[in-house]
């Protein structure tokens, strides 16, 4: 993900410490049952976020990449079928974004494009006039993606008004009283970036709960909620992706195949489901997260393993799989780096 956003290519496994980044600016096979329909499940491959405005489930992402990588990764994700392409302010690669926007050939209108903005006080977004820092920041964005408008803006984490070191060993970002009030004239910015027809949707990344204290009153409210899940992690990690459902929230998933989690990529469970089916472990994975209802950020720069990737929508997983995925718990990843939700029966903040 990225700025402070641990984005992992499960083909070339990027990934490096948050910390660090803080500081540093098929079917049936084998006898296996006939996989069956789940009810819960949603073939589709788009998602429409509580405003009406429909998201592509499946977004490219460009972390770490500079702006020549960038560019070449987003024609390639265009051409094999992406429709969404996944950035972010502190990525510094904008411009190559936005290059490969336009040496893909594709119309502005059938690609849904994100990006995000720091919280207050990190990687460079000075917290002394939040409000206004972060309008600049958003309208920065659009200049250097040479885009009129953004499909969907989030605040990439929360608000860190003291050390950011601190901030993340500690998780403080929505604990520490002022990190929290540093939240609503920054969502207010991104209110007014809103309605000025800016951006068409806007959300946040790797928020807690206790993050939304300060928006149950808010004209508009956060339509996505981008944060860290993958297998491993249970089946809602810290209550997060609940708590999107219960507040109409669409739950997208970054760093999907963990940090190179080798239980994700070799492991026996993810390795026999995928036997069954044909398919890669990073695709059980990946269709795992589609079945729990998330949009998911992935990442890589080759074409046969982005095709790949977009090859999760029309096959199933059985019941039996679906539970063992579920009850692996060999990671010990949180979805967010800057603030937690230690007890998922906590009182909930319901936003109104």
């Amino acid at each position: 993900m990225s700025g402070l956003v641990l984005r992992c290519d499960h083909h070339a496994v990027l990934c490096a410490c948050a910390l660090l980044l803080m500081t540093a600016s098929l079917s049936g096979c084998g006898g296996s049952p006939e996989p069956k329909p789940k009810p819960h499940k949603d073939d589709s491959r788009n998602v429409k976020l509580s405003n009406g405005v429909v998201m592509p489930v499946l977004a490219a992402g460009t972390w770490k990449y500079n702006d020549t990588v960038a560019e070449k990764a987003v024609v390639a994700a265009l051409k094999v079928g992406f429709k969404h392409i996944d950035t972010a302010h502190d990525y510094n690669n904008q411009v190559g974004v936005g290059k490969g926007l336009k040496a893909s050939g594709v119309k502005r209108e059938d690609v849904f494009i994100t990006s995000k903005i720091p919280g207050c006080g990190l990687q460079g977004l000075a917290a002394d006039d939040c409000y206004n820092n972060t309008l600049k920041a958003i309208r920065e964005d659009l200049t250097q993606l040479d885009v009129k408008y953004l499909d969907l803006i989030l605040l990439h984490f929360p608000p860190c008004l003291q050390d950011g070191d601190t901030c993340h060993s500690q998780k403080t970002g929505c604990s520490n009283s002022d990190n929290l009030n540093a939240v609503a004239p920054q969502w207010r910015a991104m209110e007014a970036a809103y309605k000025q027809g800016l951006v068409k949707a806007v959300g946040v990344s790797n928020y807690c709960r206790k993050c939304f204290e300060v928006l149950g009153n808010t004209s508009v409210k956060p339509m996505v909620n981008q944060f860290q899940m993958h297998v491993g992690m249970g089946k809602d990690p810290q209550g997060f992706l609940s708590y999107a459902k219960t507040n109409n929230m669409v739950a997208q998933a970054w760093s999907p195949l963990g940090c190179g989690e080798t239980e994700i990529l070799t492991g026996k469970v993810t390795t026999e489901i995928a036997k069954a089916h044909g398919k890669s472990t990073a695709q059980v994975a990946l269709k795992w997260l589609q079945y729990h209802g998330l949009a998911i950020a992935t990442k890589s720069s080759s074409e046969t393993h982005l095709a790949e990737d977009l090859d999760i929508f029309d096959w199933e997983l059985t019941d039996d799989e679906m539970k063992s995925l579920d009850d692996a718990g060999f990671s010990k990843d949180t979805p967010s780096f800057l603030c937690a939700d230690p007890d998922p029966k906590a009182e909930e903040i319901v936003l109104a």
